[in-house]
């Protein structure tokens, strides 16, 4: 694996009970089953208005996400999802080439950085720091991307961070409670101020909702899951 893609979210508080049926169900399954998909995870935080949703997806490589079984499901979706996406709000996604990671397993809590950067290289500043919180046990892993410019993600526009011709580091740090997570923050803050002392380090902690692989998935015929159109009725 040389990438992964991340994404935050907002959505429609009245249809959050649809929400976690079509996306559990229906979305994150279809999107797992595209060749060089590996899995999935879905985390969450807050409640009501103020739930955000981070998905976390493996991916062999970003060409992945330039194939035409990519395409087909971005430009060809199911009615179930065309219907969503009129509903999200806050949406956030940038594509990382893997810088560095380390650890093993999933934890259940997850924190996530997303911070600009005046040049790509220095996210190479971040990795000894990360080692260092893992070599004392202070997370069970860690996984570093860089987002460099991309076009615009044609479903959703996204107000970038640092604008549209920044660059990108995206961490992500998990472990089996808050209170680890909060002294590993802490802990990066000083190393994360010297690389970007002009932006605020606005950290995320999110609690895991489930998990999939792209081994998980039922024999189907060709590669994409078919919609839930039955579970799908259950909200018309």
């Amino acid at each position: 694996m040389t990438a992964f893609l991340p994404l935050w979210n907002k959505f429609d508080p009245s249809l959050l009970d649809e929400y976690e049926c079509w996306h559990t169900f229906e979305h994150v399954p279809e999107r797992v089953s595209v060749p060089g998909f590996l899995g999935a995870r879905r985390y969450a935080r807050g409640e009501g208005g103020e739930r955000v949703f981070f998905t976390l997806y493996e991916i062999e490589s970003l060409q992945v996400l330039e194939t035409t079984a990519y395409r087909e499901l971005v430009d060809q979706p199911s009615d179930w999802s065309a219907r969503m996406r009129q509903y999200f709000s806050d949406f956030r996604r940038y594509p990382c080439e893997l810088v560095a990671s380390g650890g093993r397993g999933i934890a259940g809590k997850i924190a996530t950085l997303i911070l600009p950067l005046e040049r790509a290289s220095d996210a190479e500043q971040i990795v000894e720091p990360l080692q260092d919180q893992l070599k004392r046990g202070a997370l069970t892993s860690f996984r570093l991307g860089l987002s460099t410019p991309r076009p615009q993600y044609k479903v959703f526009h996204q107000n970038s961070v640092g604008g549209d011709a920044c660059a990108v580091a995206v961490v992500v740090v998990e472990a089996t409670t808050v209170q680890q997570l909060n002294d590993v923050v802490r802990a990066l803050g000083a190393p994360i101020l010297r690389l970007a002392p002009k932006v605020k380090a606005e950290w995320e902690v999110f609690d895991l909702l489930c998990a999939i692989t792209s081994e998980d998935l039922p024999q189907r015929e060709g590669w994409r899951m078919p919609p839930r159109a039955d579970l799908q009725a259950s909200y018309l």
